[in-house]
């Protein structure tokens, strides 16, 4: 039997890397490595026989990101529609690109701490799936909602979730954040949605929305 032998761990003072000692039959070797190679040697070598299940996940759920005591669901609005207003005039039934939304979620509390909003190809979904820009307006450059004095419900059952891009949809519009230059058209916010508000949703494509140079899995991986 090969007879056993010490690994020490030193610390080097001088700089921010780790010394590793073996010595066998007398002889030392070592090795150094930096903080971050040793951790991922360690969590590396750990075997976790614990399960984690996600549970039941919201209807259309493209991704759940662990993220500390919060999960980030990634859902696709379902609907190619919605019933929005803008400073007291009601769009009903306005058509829609196909949009993905970002939620930030506290399992423990039921709240929602965090929205984002994004406008993806008309195709059936995939990390290299093509982005646009939000025509609209109350959405920053990050893609994060801005909800204004709105609140949000507790969601104690996190599969409850996907009902509130349609909230969210149903809040209402403003100027804030809006630009002209978000839209091919160059119109103004009152001109987009009297523009808009007949077209088929496929219209969006071809005529109105520029592409913001990432991918649905930049959407996601953002959000981390």
């Amino acid at each position: 039997m090969e007879k056993q032998y010490d690994t020490v761990i030193r610390i080097s003072s001088a700089k921010a890397e780790l010394v590793i000692e073996q010595e066998r039959q007398g002889i030392v070797a070592r090795k150094t490595l930096t903080p971050n190679t040793f951790a991922r040697c360690v969590l590396g070598s750990r075997f976790d026989e614990t399960v984690h299940a996600s549970g039941f996940l919201p209807e259309n759920c493209v991704s759940v990101t662990l993220l500390g005591e919060s999960k980030v669901y990634c859902l696709r609005y379902p609907e190619r529609w919605a019933d929005i207003s803008y400073y007291g005039t009601e769009y009903p039934h306005f058509p829609l690109p196909q949009l993905v939304f970002a939620l930030k979620y506290h399992p423990e509390s039921g709240k929602v701490i965090g929205v984002w909003l994004g406008v993806a190809a008309a195709e059936k979904l995939t990390p290299d799936s093509t982005m646009f820009v939000y025509p609209f307006s109350n959405v920053y450059g990050d893609d994060r909602v801005c909800l204004g004095n709105n609140a949000l419900p507790i969601y104690k059952d996190a599969t409850r979730l996907h009902t509130l891009p349609r909230l969210v949809l149903s809040f209402p519009n403003n100027n804030d954040m809006f630009r002209d230059s978000n839209n091919r058209l160059g119109l103004g916010y009152r001109e987009l949605l009297e523009h808009l508000k007949d077209k088929p949703p496929d219209y969006y494509y071809s005529d109105l929305l520029i592409p913001n140079g990432k991918t649905l899995q930049d959407f996601i991986s953002s959000r981390r």
